[in-house]
């Protein structure tokens, strides 16, 4: 009877190793699937701390900071459409002295010459005056904003969380005609992403002011 009595536990001993390897493996089977939903949620998280991060930057400026430094649409001064023009001209002048030496190459009278200088000017002149018109830009509460083009209407905006630098610039013809451009520097770009040209100098220093306050105010640090 003794013996027969204590045949059982190690049955019972068996029976709860095999359950317990069961679960083992089953627990090894399904920890990658955990794992990875896990790995899964916590991208989402991430991505959601990312964006609410964005959006209460991008609105972090102080109120009273954003009457101060923003603006209305503003236009380009006058004067960049005699640079522009200038330059133009230049670029009309060479393409009517080659175009005249291909027309007398091929025999015809080099009179036309004269009409294709005519007719360049003109859309040259033309393209000028609506490159000037299109040309807009301001301040805005969250961005700095700026429409152009001719063919092509772009319209850009520059969140001031992703502005680097500010700069003003003056070249040789823009020093002669009293004129600056304001130049901006953006996060993940090579150069410069964005540039207002056709400011008077001091209005160029009041932009650089302003824009530069937004992005310290957006960014909460002062390394601009």
């Amino acid at each position: 009877m003794s013996d027969g009595g204590d045949e059982p536990a190690p049955r019972t001993e068996t029976a709860a190793n095999t359950d317990s390897g069961t679960a083992g493996r089953s627990a090894s089977t399904a920890s990658p699937s955990n794992t990875s939903g896990q790995e899964s949620v916590e991208f989402d998280e991430r991505v959601t701390r990312a964006r609410t991060a964005l959006r209460e930057s991008t609105h972090s400026v102080d109120p009273g900071t954003l009457r101060e430094y923003t603006t209305e649409r503003r236009d380009l001064d006058p004067s960049i459409r005699f640079l522009w023009g200038l330059r133009t001209a230049v670029g009309v002048a060479l393409l009517t002295a080659i175009l005249t030496g291909l027309i007398g190459a091929a025999g015809a009278p080099v009179q036309f010459g004269g009409l294709v200088l005519v007719v360049l000017f003109v859309l040259g002149t033309g393209l000028v005056v609506l490159r000037y018109r299109r040309w807009v830009y301001q301040i805005r509460a969250d961005s700095l904003y700026l429409e152009r083009g001719v063919f092509v209407h772009r319209r850009t905006h520059a969140p001031y969380v992703r502005i680097q630098h500010v700069d003003t610039s003056r070249g040789p013809l823009e020093r002669w005609l009293g004129l600056s451009t304001l130049v901006v520097y953006t996060a993940g770009s090579r150069g410069a992403d964005i540039s207002i040209p056709g400011l008077e100098p001091a209005e160029a220093r009041d932009l650089q002011q302003r824009v530069k306050q937004l992005a310290i105010d957006a960014e909460g640090d002062d390394a601009l």
